[in-house]
């Protein structure tokens, strides 16, 4: 990537994590991944059961950030508030639903794709490749590892699978 600033800087120059505390943030995404490439955003994962409330803290707390917008999203299993605004040459979006943080899908993906990265590495470059040909992060990883139906139901599959289950399915594909 080039001319931004690294997403820990950005994150810790704006004490993101420190002004999101009650709502149990956690950083998702493809910068903390090794795979995200120039148009990627710094998304942040967050709970609460009032997700009014996430609204108006964000507001307070991010409002004034260049093209800051909230919206609700209501196709999701369960409702959510997404707050966006760009800062330090990176888009950043916050994500909130009144399930545990570590419950929600965002997570849930990120935590296999890391489990799948830590044991075979050597994807990483592969799944960069296909995100720079236009391939969501879910899709790339699915694609790599053969999952057939949806990539993002078949992401959360891998979710409970032990490390040695997954091994197994990164290995078949070499097959």
């Amino acid at each position: 990537m080039t001319g931004k600033p690294r997403y820990q800087d950005v994150v810790n120059k704006l004490a993101l994590l420190d002004r999101l505390i009650e709502f149990a943030p956690v950083i998702i995404g493809t910068p903390p991944l090794e795979i995200a490439i120039d148009t990627s955003d710094i998304d942040i994962a967050c709970s609460s059961s009032d997700l009014s409330h996430f609204s108006d803290v964000v507001r307070l707390q991010f409002g004034g950030f260049e093209e800051f917008h909230v919206r609700s999203v209501d196709h999701l299993s369960h409702p959510a508030v997404v707050a966006s605004f760009f800062a330090m040459d990176w888009q950043i979006e916050l994500f909130c639903q009144a399930l545990k943080t570590d419950d929600q899908w965002g997570v849930r993906h990120f935590r296999v794709e890391q489990r799948v990265l830590a044991i075979e590495p050597g994807l990483r470059d592969e799944v960069l490749k296909l995100r720079q040909q236009g391939l969501k992060t879910e899709p790339a990883f699915a694609r790599l590892l053969d999952l057939k139906g949806d990539p993002y139901e078949a992401m959360l599959d891998l979710g409970d699978k032990s490390d040695k289950e997954l091994r197994e399915i990164i290995n078949r594909r070499h097959q």
